[in-house]
């Protein structure tokens, strides 16, 4: 009876028990591979900055989706502290979880030095089992300037002050090339261009036919 009784008893003990939680710590991949694409490790960046991920032999599935040898991104952000596979990956400012299944981001850090690093965690956002994870960059972020609007204004108004150069002496040499009307044999009023000009305008050229010079004045 009292054998009876203590098999009840465990079973019941047994039944309020919680369900095993699933195993954690997936097995990574043979020659799995991650890493940053852009930016690379020291470059500086100005302001909000795209960052792209990188991954080798293996897929990329959004969270919940449990597919062999698959994950989704984590961004490690000046994060210093060990990962564990048998605890989920943290969801904070230092921890950016892409469970869409994103493969890059556009990052707003403040200005100074900052530490990046990619981590791929499991359909529950767990790590895999030795953790794969990127190698860690470095990059500088430095404010937004003026500076590339400044070059570009300069090179527009260089261009302006060309082509207002250009179009200045353009003018000159066809006012050079006009001269005044020049008065033929017959004291009709001539061709105004020379050369070249007055073969283009069809009309005669003065030059080749010159004016009678004054008479002599008469001797007394």
């Amino acid at each position: 009876m009292m054998l009876l009784v203590r098999m009840a008893l465990l079973c019941a003990a047994l039944a309020l028990l919680p369900a095993a939680a699933p195993a954690q710590g997936k097995v990574t991949p043979k020659d799995a591979l991650i890493y940053i694409i852009y930016p690379e490790d020291g470059a500086t960046v100005k302001g909000s900055f795209w960052c792209r991920f990188g991954l080798r032999n293996m897929g990329v599935a959004p969270a919940g989706s449990d597919f062999p040898n698959t994950g989704h991104y984590h961004l490690l952000i000046d994060a210093n502290e060990p990962i564990n596979p048998n605890e989920p990956i943290p969801h904070d400012k230092k921890h950016m979880h892409f469970g869409g299944g994103e493969t890059e981001a556009l990052l707003e850090l403040s200005q100074g030095k900052h530490t990046l690093q990619l981590l791929l965690g499991d359909s529950n956002h767990f790590p895999f089992n030795p953790p794969l994870i990127s190698k860690k960059i470095t990059i500088t972020v430095t404010g937004e300037d003026d500076s590339d609007d400044d070059d570009r204004a300069s090179k527009r108004s260089r261009h302006r002050t060309y082509h207002r150069i250009h179009h200045t002496h353009f003018a000159n040499a066809r006012k050079d090339q006009q001269g005044e009307p020049i008065a033929n044999n017959d004291g009709k009023p001539g061709c105004p261009y020379r050369g070249l000009w007055a073969l283009i305008k069809d009309c005669p050229d003065a030059a080749s036919t010159a004016a009678k010079p004054p008479a002599a004045p008469a001797s007394e």
